[in-house]
Parts: C-alpha cells; structure tokens; sequence
C-alpha cells in the first residue's frame, strides 16, 4: 500500500489571503493593513489548537473593530476559498485508485467547516485526516511527520507528499517522505512524479 499525502491550502483549494484583509478593513472601518505579528501568532494558535475559534473571533473583533460570531468567520472563509483544479484532479484520480488518502494540513476547524459548506462531503471519501488543529503541532516542525508515520506504520519513502512551501517540503524529505513542492510552475512535474511513483 503507499499513501498520498496532501496539503489543503493552496494545493486542494486557494484561498484569497489579500481579499481576507481587505474584508477585515471594510467590516472594521480601519485602514487596510498587513497582517501583524500578533495576527499571525493568534493564527498559529488556533491552528494548533491551542486557541479556541471563540476566543480566535473575540480576538479578531478587538484588533480588527469587528463584531462578528463564529458564522461570520465561517462565511468569510467560504467566500474567500476556491479549488485548485490540478490539487483535486490529483485528489480524485488517487481516491478512485489502489492508494490510501490523506490530507497533511496546517489548518483550523473554521477553514474546515467552511471548506465543507463550500463543498458537501469533500473529505467523506479520504482514508483519513491528519491536520494541525488536532495534533497540537504544524509544519514545518519535525514531530508532525514523526506523528504521521508513526500512526501509518510506514517507512516515509511509501508516502508521496504535496505542499505549496518549501520549508514544509524540506522537513518531509529530512523525514524520508517523497515530498513535492506543490506549485503553479511544478505541476506537471508534480503530476508525472505522482503517476510513476502510484504506477497510473
């Protein structure tokens, strides 16, 4: 058996990071603005679990003058997500085949929720799930493929692995995965590696 591994963000569906920012500004009434280093600690946090969605949204409401719930943020998401057409091809092509289906994701509930609101069932059919907001740690750090293969029970040269950063591709490759930058300039490579590694 060999296992496909893949990424959510920017590999099975892009997301809009600038419009993200532009809807904080408007819903906010400030100025648009970068994302702060706090920002991307909070984000970290909740991607790791570690911070609930409730306290994430009160966090958002207090730096960015919003008033939103749960749902506002979940509707923000669905509105700025879309699908990668070469992520999914690769995606359903490997659930149709003799090949055991993953997702390796630094991700939190919220973008899953909002991914399936956009997308009914999108992960019903993968063997199964491994992501950031349930595991307590995100790529690039080293525990989080020690974590996969350890539950796989596979050495890291039966898993083929998709991602859009180089670091978390780096890390994967240290782990022995067979790891693939997953970007707009790679992707025909990315899918001639995939059909000789899974025999297509």
């Amino acid at each position: 058996m060999k296992y496909f591994l893949f990424d959510i963000g920017n590999v099975l569906t892009n997301f809009d990071f600038p419009r993200l920012l532009e809807i904080y500004a408007e819903h906010g009434g400030q100025p648009l603005g970068p994302q702060t280093e706090r920002d991307e600690e909070m984000y970290v946090q909740v991607e790791k679990g570690l911070l609930s969605e409730e306290d994430y949204v009160a966090y958002l409401n207090e730096a960015k003058g919003l008033n939103w719930t749960t749902d506002n943020l979940h509707e923000v998401w669905q509105e700025i997500f879309s699908l990668n057409d070469t992520g999914v091809g690769l995606f359903k092509k490997a659930l149709a085949s003799d090949v055991a289906v993953y997702t390796l994701s630094n991700i939190a509930d919220y973008h899953v929720r909002a991914i399936e609101k956009n997308w009914n069932g999108f992960f019903d059919e993968t063997t199964g799930l491994f992501m950031s907001y349930k595991m307590g740690v995100r790529k690039p750090d080293p525990r989080i493929y020690e974590m996969v293969l350890e539950e796989l029970g596979v050495p890291g040269d039966q898993c083929f692995f998709i991602d859009d950063l180089a670091d978390n591709i780096a890390e994967a490759r240290n782990a022995g995965i067979q790891a693939h930058h997953f970007v707009p300039e790679n992707y025909a490579a990315v899918e001639k590696a995939a059909h000789e590694f899974f025999g297509w």
